[in-house]
């Protein structure tokens, strides 16, 4: 991983925590739709990021999320997840041609094709971890698999229009 590549990725991750911090930390559509961008950071990561870089990065991504919510590790937890799913997720949706070492997570790139189901399972399962992990109950897992689909949802939303708005023309 470069190293222009990998300050702008470290640049990311403090952009985004601190947009969700300050600005999104209440943001719900029918208490049923939750924006979580700092997860977005983790998402586009380089490919070629080291594994121990990208669960170190998840960690204190996730336990910066925590301090400020007072959810007592469930950020991590989720963040720290799907760090460890991300190498199984690319190599279920490798192209036939494999990756570029140069290749980024990002639509320019990747194509839609690629990109929304990697973004709908890595999404999904960081909410159904953090939603699951939050009910502690199992007459709520129903409720918690619903929000992780619509929250999964909104993310796509939010993240493919980050993708159109970031694109270079």
């Amino acid at each position: 991983m470069s190293t222009s590549i990998q300050w702008k990725w470290y640049g990311m991750l403090l952009l985004t925590v601190a947009m969700q911090i300050l600005f999104l930390r209440d943001l719900a559509i029918g208490n049923m739709a939750f924006c979580f961008l700092y997860v977005w950071a983790l998402l586009k990561a380089p490919i070629q990021t080291p594994t121990g870089l990208l669960l170190l990065g998840a960690f204190a991504l996730g336990w910066t999320v925590d301090i400020f919510y007072n959810t007592h590790g469930m950020h991590a937890f989720a963040c720290v997840c799907i760090a460890m799913l991300r190498p199984l997720v690319f190599k279920v949706l490798t192209p036939a041609n494999g990756y570029d070492e140069r290749s980024s997570v990002s639509l320019a790139e990747m194509k839609a094709l690629w990109l929304f189901p990697y973004l709908f399972i890595m999404l999904f399962t960081h909410h159904v971890i953090l939603f699951l992990l939050e009910a502690m109950d199992g007459s709520l897992v129903g409720i918690s698999l619903l929000r992780a689909f619509f929250s999964a949802l909104l993310g796509i939303l939010i993240f493919g229009l980050l993708e159109l708005f970031s694109q270079n023309k």
